[in-house]
């Protein structure tokens, strides 16, 4: 069989338009070729329509077409007065949409040869269609699982003001995070970590840890064994998987800052005068190497002081070396401003990597807005902790939450009392709320259950639960600590 020059024209233009349109890498874009190898060679207008109708493109010079097409996707190809063919577009036996071709009537009809090359034309746009769909879809899944790993706003909380920023690469997340976790006593746990790597397998990596260290800082254990506990879990978790992070504990009564680091990079300190130093905690490899013994460093939190973390995006850049960026940022952070212009000031004004930037201010609680009591386990003493609440609470000018913070006071004294027989700390704390902690070595956690009528015991968690703004139990070291916070009037909080 021989072929003339204008069917071996037509065969490779067809091979051509087949080729370009099969590697598209968007769907858009093969639509459009496809409409473009479409006109004029085969119609004089097309286009193509997805999604029950809507159109995706179209090459239609004379507005032949309607803006919608309201065919059957699924039928066969079909003609339509000889000058309009629909061809559906089908991929593994799922139809994804329809082109339709159309002919001016000074041109001749369709033929069956016409209608072949536009099924042909229409094969590799609905694979591009499918698998692009496809790909959305999955990227719309893995963002959506990112963006619920992403840290949220840190709460506030009494002793200490906080700014972060946090700026994922290409704005998804990776292996950065950073977490501030109220602990007993006002306290607070800062961490920012990194996980090594990126896309959704570090940030799989990160959410799992991050969950980890919430539970493990609400058993209140000390800063290396939280991090040890995280290097066990972590090599169960992900095998080859590096993570670099700091945790820092907090003290706004103490003043003081406990901060253990897994083999990140240094914290800075921004002293009151705004001289800022880079910190030396003892350095420990990453977590995620096992069986490593993590060791920790305790420093004067001022009041006005700050504290800055971050991750290596803040500071990395090509070409120069990490401790010159480092040095960058310390003179940075020393200028005075704000902490808000502070960090806004530090930030890269581009970035390959994620920025996670965390920093705290602290305010610490005056001493003169916590009392604090060491008392016997005895029968009288929970009525001598009623008369310590209202001489104090008379003394801070909260009268009228006298008689409901006695009552409960003395029902966590009560439990206590029943349950240990060494002694007992009582600590009331006026901050944004009044705060009361009974606690006492027994490890037993107390259940709050809903007592009968005719029940003697069970009434005191009960009523602390009705009346309390909040209330809880923490593990601390050497037994437990049970809390509840009342809201303060109006005008009278610190």
């Amino acid at each position: 069989m021989s072929w003339d020059g204008e069917s071996l024209a037509f065969l490779s233009f067809m091979s051509d338009a087949v080729q370009a349109i099969g590697d598209s890498p968007e769907p858009e874009q093969a639509t459009r070729l496809f409409c473009e190898a479409a006109v004029p060679r085969l119609a004089d207008a097309a286009a193509v329509y997805l999604d029950g109708g809507a159109q995706q493109h179209r090459v239609d010079p004379g507005g032949r077409l309607p803006p919608r097409w309201t065919g059957d996707r699924a039928g066969a190809p079909e003609s339509v007065d000889e000058r309009l063919i629909v061809v559906p577009l089908r991929a593994y036996g799922r139809p994804v949409g329809s082109a339709v071709l159309a002919r001016d009537r000074e041109r001749s009809p369709f033929a069956e040869v016409d209608l072949l090359a536009a099924r042909q034309l229409g094969v590799p746009a609905a694979l591009t269609v499918f698998h692009g769909r496809l790909h959305r879809r999955q990227l719309e899944t893995v963002e959506t699982l990112q963006r619920g790993m992403r840290p949220g706003s840190p709460p506030d909380l009494p002793g200490l003001e906080i700014s972060f920023r946090y700026q994922p690469a290409a704005e998804r997340v990776g292996g950065d995070w950073f977490d501030v976790i109220p602990l007993p006593g006002s306290r607070v746990a800062l961490i920012v970590g990194d996980v090594m790597g990126h896309g959704l397998a570090a940030a799989a990596v990160m959410g799992q840890l991050r969950t980890a260290v919430q539970t493990l800082a609400s058993l209140d254990l000390p800063a290396e064994q939280v991090l040890h506990s995280l290097d066990e879990m972590a090599q169960r978790l992900a095998a080859q998987t590096l993570t670099t992070c700091v945790y820092c504990v907090y003290d706004p009564v103490l003043r003081r800052c406990t901060i253990a680091n897994a083999g990140h990079l240094p914290p800075v300190l921004v002293r009151a005068d705004g001289k800022a130093e880079v910190l030396t905690p003892p350095r420990c490899p990453p977590i995620g190497l096992g069986r490593t013994p993590f060791e920790t460093m305790e420093i004067a939190a001022d009041d006005d002081s700050m504290l800055v973390l971050y991750t290596d995006g803040l500071v990395e850049e090509r070409g120069q070396d990490i401790g010159q960026s480092v040095d960058t940022l310390c003179r940075k952070l020393s200028t005075g401003a704000p902490m808000e212009e502070l960090c806004d000031g530090v930030l890269p004004p581009a970035r390959s990597d994620d920025v996670t930037l965390l920093a705290i201010r602290f305010k610490g609680i005056p001493s003169n807005d916590v009392a604090q009591w060491l008392v016997e386990p005895q029968p009288m003493t929970p009525g001598r902790v009623r008369r310590l609440v209202r001489r104090t609470l008379a003394m801070w000018g909260l009268e009228s939450m006298i008689p409901i913070a006695q009552l409960l006071a003395s029902e966590l004294v009560t439990n206590a009392v029943r349950q240990t027989s060494r002694p007992i700390t009582i600590r009331l704390m006026r901050t944004d709320a009044l705060l009361c902690e009974v606690s006492d070595d027994d490890h037993r956690m107390p259940i709050m259950r809903e007592p009968g009528a005719l029940d003697e015991d069970g009434r005191g968690l009960y009523l602390v639960s009705q009346l309390a703004g909040r209330w809880g139990t923490s593990r601390v070291a050497g037994g437990k600590t049970v809390w509840f916070s009342l809201p303060i009037p109006d005008g009278r909080a610190r």
